[in-house]
């Protein structure tokens, strides 16, 4: 897995994804942090993540509003935990005790995984219209070159040039 993991490096370097400059990452204790707040162990995927990029990817995520860095995952797993408890009479998405918020979109598109797996997790999506929870992704992995297609495809239709630094949440 970490081969794919170091491919997907190289591709978000050659195709103007995010050069290594581009990428800033977690340090253990953030992270042992963030597995503590929620009593979990992240899946080897998606520490590489946070470890290699979970505080700046360069342009992977700025072309839509994308909420993925590691502030974000403490803010939206919290926000909806909360719900269910805050209102219990408003719809809202129970989330399972493994599962851990890894991004948003537009605070109401959510994607999350879940911490039962050492190696990985597919990556499930909901939205605060339908509330149902469907799989997006089979693995971190894949998540991440789903963004990367869409990364590279904003780049050659011109985004960046409208919007170099592109969008935040």
């Amino acid at each position: 897995m970490q081969e794919h993991f170091d491919a997907l490096l190289t591709r978000l370097k050659e195709s103007d994804v995010a050069s290594s400059d581009d990428l800033v990452g977690c340090t253990s204790r953030e992270i042992a942090r963030l597995e503590a707040r929620y009593s979990i162990a992240l899946p080897k995927s998606y520490r590489w993540y946070l470890s290699t990029m979970g505080k700046r990817s360069g342009r992977l995520f700025t072309h839509d509003h994308m909420a993925v860095y590691f502030d974000h995952v403490f803010e939206m797993t919290d926000q909806l935990r909360r719900e269910a408890i805050d209102d219990p009479d408003e719809p809202y998405v129970e989330l399972p005790d493994d599962a851990l918020v890894i991004a948003g979109r537009l605070a109401e598109q959510y994607q999350f995984i879940r911490c039962g797996d050492s190696m990985d997790s597919p990556v499930w999506y909901f939205n605060e219209y339908d509330y149902e929870i469907v799989v997006s992704c089979s693995s971190v992995l894949d998540w991440l070159n789903s963004y990367c297609d869409l990364a590279e495809q904003a780049i050659a239709n011109g985004y960046f040039d409208i919007y170099p630094e592109g969008t935040t949440p």
